[in-house]
């Protein structure tokens, strides 16, 4: 079957000039930005980290950010439904609220949203994204009140230095389609890139619609007094219905009505670095971010057709304002040490209504709040390599929240080559996080005298690899304990007062493990698996929404010079789970299969068809929500460079 669809593809392409597959030469090991106060190279980075490049996620063709990220181990991703639904990112069993995402360096988290802070990964364009660069563990020790499981920083692509065009079309069952403009060039001293994008699907279930427009830049100034300045940004319009989370969706939602959302997003960031000093480097961030979201929701109603979560309209605006600074001194060939500081401003406040009728209330109940905060913090952090084969990492933050008490933050970690071919790493950290704008100053359940969530992690790891790269493979052990999570407190929603309040005491460890192999030139295989456990302290119940087991496949194989096909297998062990209309239920297991077919006859251009879901395999992330069914989607990207 792949055959044949590899010769219908090649019709397409029978006059092109066909071009055999070109091997690299030289592979440069990266560098690690994310997670520590300077950049690092891979061999010495003591965090639990993976590195997604482009030219690893380009052969799947993803056409959404949970796509990118599914195969990596010791992470969740879930999403209510179709892709519109609210898609959500699990760090070892952590909240999805504490996990910094960054854009280029740039938080996106939203303080103001109902979720705590978690940033809904459906809306993230990643037509630019060239590189994913994921931390596991605390990270308070560099990025302050974010970062309490991990972070996640997706890199896009700087401009090149010839004039390039590309221009991409897809379309697809249940309405889909994709279109992406891009163009970079040199104007004088600048280096620029600009990105259009646009994708859309009708309803893959019942009443589910999506689409989202983005446009994205990235300008780099040469020659400036030996500085590099680099700026960046993007933005984006979703416009989504889904029914609400909790609902029991289009299967069991006593109310058959969808929510509207509509988020719009502005994120920018200037970057300075230099001048280029033998022992000295210098590096200043100053970032924004705006965000704003419409939602209107039916409510939900419980089995006694009582409303659990009301009926709202409502606008969140938040924003950002944060300057960080790091100055780097290369004391000698073994010791480095970074320090700097940031100071963020964030802002936000809501405006809208609830229908609290049914509660003995109001049917316009005012929901709004405002507020914002100040957050100062100062940094260090120490490399030292006594040897080639060792490598100490040390990092300390002492952080100044406005209107709660100084928090400090310390990480500690070290990396041991024992052999060429073997290598053994360990950390431990500490994490904190603020309550979020609108834990603090919702008037229904906010509580303004929260305290912040803390946590705890270490972890230890063993990886080999054969010197030739063409096998390698990991275990790591992690134990994560999270102390003060807020949530409702039962004991007022037995009198009938939803509070929020600091409760929970939550435990998480596991082991996650990875390989990789590369038998022969044209094919490559590789394979994750998760065994997560979870428990909240005082229940000694296992937390929802995490299974624990989660494993991935993947084979890529180059059936001729100009035709490839990608597939990969998803399993998700069984999960616990709350949906108002059924209260606490267990979701079943499921496997699901996608495969991807391209057709690259020239260097201009290629085509490929992407199945998803190929054995049509019935399945839930949530109950009542229903996966989509077989879709597929096809499509032809042009690719091309222009002499001046």
């Amino acid at each position: 079957m792949a055959r044949v669809l590899c010769l219908l593809l090649a019709c397409m392409g029978l006059f092109s000039p066909v071009y055999a597959l070109e091997s690299e030469v030289t592979t440069l090991e990266p560098v690690v930005v994310t997670g520590t106060a300077h950049p690092t190279q891979l061999h010495q980075v003591t965090q639990s980290i993976t590195i997604l490049e482009e030219k690893q996620f380009s052969s799947w063709q993803p056409n959404r950010a949970a796509t990118l990220l599914q195969s990596i181990p010791g992470i969740h991703i879930d999403e209510t439904g179709t892709r519109g639904g609210i898609s959500s990112l699990y760090i070892r069993g952590a909240d999805p609220n504490f996990t910094l995402i960054l854009l280029d360096g740039i938080p996106l988290n939203d303080s103001t949203n109902q979720r705590g802070g978690s940033v809904d990964l459906s809306t993230l364009p990643i037509e630019r994204i060239e590189r994913v660069e994921l931390v596991r563990g605390p990270l308070s020790a560099i990025y302050g009140s974010e970062g309490m499981a991990g972070a996640v920083n997706f890199i896009t692509r700087r401009p090149q230095q010839e004039r390039n065009i590309r221009v991409l079309g897809e379309g697809g069952r249940f309405e889909s389609f994709r279109g992406i403009l891009q163009a970079s060039d040199r104007i004088g001293p600048l280096l620029a890139g600009l990105s259009l994008a646009h994708s859309r699907n009708g309803s893959q279930v019942e009443k589910d619609r999506f689409s989202l427009s983005s446009v994205g830049w990235n300008i780099s100034v040469e020659n400036a007094s030996d500085w590099d300045i680099y700026l960046t940004g993007q933005f984006s319009d979703s416009n989504t219905r889904t029914f609400p989370e909790g609902s029991g969706g289009s299967e069991l939602a006593l109310i058959q009505s969808t929510e509207h959302r509509k988020t719009q997003e502005f994120s920018t960031g200037l970057a300075l670095a230099g001048p280029h000093h033998e022992h000295w480097h210098h590096q200043f961030q100053l970032n924004f971010l705006r965000r704003s979201q419409f939602i209107s929701t039916p409510g939900i109603l419980s089995p006694a057709l009582t409303f659990q979560v009301p009926p709202a309209e409502f606008d969140n605006r938040f924003h950002r304002f944060q300057g960080r600074l790091i100055e780097t001194w290369d004391m000698n060939s073994q010791w480095t040490f970074s320090g700097g500081g940031q100071l963020t401003y964030e802002q936000g406040e809501r405006s809208g209504t609830q229908d609290l009728s049914s509660l003995g209330g109001s049917p316009e109940t005012p929901s709004e709040f405002s507020l914002d905060r100040i957050l100062g913090g100062t940094f260090g952090e120490l490399t030292w390599s006594p040897t080639e084969t060792v490598v100490f990492n040390g990092g300390l933050r002492l952080d100044l929240p406005q209107g709660f008490a100084p928090r400090i933050s310390p990480r500690l970690g070290a990396n041991y080559r024992l052999q060429p071919w073997l290598t053994l790493r360990g950390g431990y950290g500490t994490g904190y996080k603020l309550p979020s704008l609108a834990s603090l100053g919702d008037p229904q359940i906010g509580n303004p005298t929260l305290e912040p969530e803390t946590s705890t992690g270490w972890d230890i790891g063993i990886q080999v690899h054969s010197l030739s790269n063409a096998v390698s493979a990991s275990v790591e052990y992690f134990h994560n304990r999270y102390h003060d999570l807020i949530d409702l407190d039962p004991e007022l929603l037995n009198q009938g007062i939803f509070r929020l309040s600091n409760l929970q005491q939550v435990i998480t460890k596991g082991v996650e493990f990875s390989l990789s192999l590369t038998p022969i030139t044209q094919l490559s295989v590789n394979g994750t698996a998760t065994f997560l456990q979870t428990q909240n302290a005082e229940t000694k119940e296992r937390l929802r929404n995490r299974p624990t087991w989660r494993s991935t496949g993947g084979l890529t194989y180059h059936m001729t010079p100009t035709c490839m096909i990608t597939g990969r297998v998803i399993y998700v062990g069984s999960r616990r789970d709350f949906q108002i209309p059924t209260q606490t239920t267990t979701v079943a297991a499921y496997t699901r299969f996608d495969v991807t077919l391209t057709y690259r006859p020239s260097r201009s251009w290629f085509g490929y068809i992407v199945i998803e879901n190929l054995t049509n395999n019935s399945y839930e992330e949530f109950r009542g929500f229903p996966a989509p069914p077989l879709t597929f989607r096809v499509g032809i990207d042009f690719q091309l460079t222009l002499a001046k």
